[in-house]
């Protein structure tokens, strides 16, 4: 099946997916829809030849596509995963899910009725050091896990077209558009805590800019800090440590090498892992394999589709449970409370 998509959306995540879609085989950039004038400019730049529209329904019209890819504000997704849908076209969208349950169950309802594939942008189960840790928690080596820590921070973006990020209303902040990572992640590795207590700072418009939760399970010790208000050239970073019974997994983005073991009474030491077996993309200007995760996650997709097979990492079910959970999050932080899930 050779995959032929349209983005929706070609900001900075958009122009992103754009590079990596140029770099996998078998497939072909043949929309980009964006109502911002420098759209055309931009397609041109990164040596795309596809159709540009203003409007999802616009390019439906004239263009044959059947992936669309969403990399719009997140109060745009889940309306836009139901005309997707309804158009029969398999979906691939940024996270997260939606802004709320009931939209994002009401996309689940029309992904499922139309039959076609959903995959959402929850990129870190793709990320080479993360999936390490995933693999290294398997082989069972560092015996049981007792904590893992995790941090995501970065400086106040200014990426955002409209500075739409800084809108409580489009974005609600931090807490579900930069934690949710690590929130799905803790959900992916280790399943449905029981309860979250969350606290963290607000916005001056009412969003959290940064969050500190403990996830209640009954055998591990497990926290998360994700914010961006820090200054805005304080740059960004990720991390996490995960202590096992015998053995210790540090990765930072901000260290050279990312990550590294100490097991037993050994010294601590670089733990290998693999990046995508990529070097470029047309056009692109930079090295893919640096994007890590987000390569990962579309060419997962790309290969299930292309093969006929169901998607079985980040699903909408899945994205929906994360969803849950950051929400559960801001409840816990609002309100001041443990909030049970």
């Amino acid at each position: 099946m050779k995959i032929r998509v349209a983005i929706v959306g070609f900001g900075f995540m958009g122009q992103m997916h754009a590079r990596v879609y140029q770099a996998l085989p078998g497939v072909e950039i043949v929309g980009i829809v964006d109502a911002f004038p420098e759209t055309e400019a931009q397609v041109a730049k990164l040596g795309i030849k596809a159709t540009v529209a203003a409007t999802l329904d616009d390019l439906l019209k004239s263009t044959d596509c059947n992936v669309v890819d969403i990399c719009l504000p997140t109060d745009l997704h889940a309306e836009t995963i139901v005309a997707a849908a309804r158009a029969g076209k398999n979906i691939f969208c940024e996270k997260p899910l939606a802004l709320e349950l009931a939209e994002a169950e009401q996309a689940l309802q029309e992904v499922e009725k139309s039959g076609v594939a959903l995959q959402v942008g929850q990129c870190i189960r793709f990320w080479p050091e993360y999936q390490a840790l995933e693999q290294f928690i398997q082989s069972g080596k560092g015996g049981k896990l007792r904590s893992l820590s995790l941090q995501r921070r970065a400086g106040r973006p200014a990426y955002s077209r409209d500075n739409w990020l800084h809108d409580a209303v489009r974005s609600k902040g931090a807490a579900l558009d930069l934690h949710i990572h690590d929130t799905d992640y803790v959900l992916h590795l280790l399943g449905k805590p029981t309860a979250v207590h969350s606290i963290g700072h607000r916005e001056k418009g009412g969003a959290l800019s940064h969050i500190f939760t403990h996830y209640l399970f009954d055998d591990v010790a497990v926290t998360a800090e994700g914010g961006w208000d820090l200054p805005s050239n304080w740059g960004f970073q990720m991390s996490f440590q995960a202590v096992f019974e015998n053995a210790v997994i540090d990765f930072d983005t901000n260290s050279n090498p990312t990550l590294h073991l100490t097991l037993g009474q050994g010294k601590r030491e670089p733990l290998p892992f693999q990046k995508p077996a990529v070097t470029s993309a047309a056009n692109s200007g930079g090295n893919i394999s640096d994007l890590g995760g987000y390569y990962n996650e579309l060419a997962y997709f790309c290969e299930q589709l292309g093969q006929g097979k169901p998607i079985k990492i980040a699903t909408g079910p899945q994205a929906l449970e994360s969803l849950r959970t950051v929400l559960a999050e801001i409840q816990s932080a609002s309100e001041k409370k443990i909030v049970t899930l």
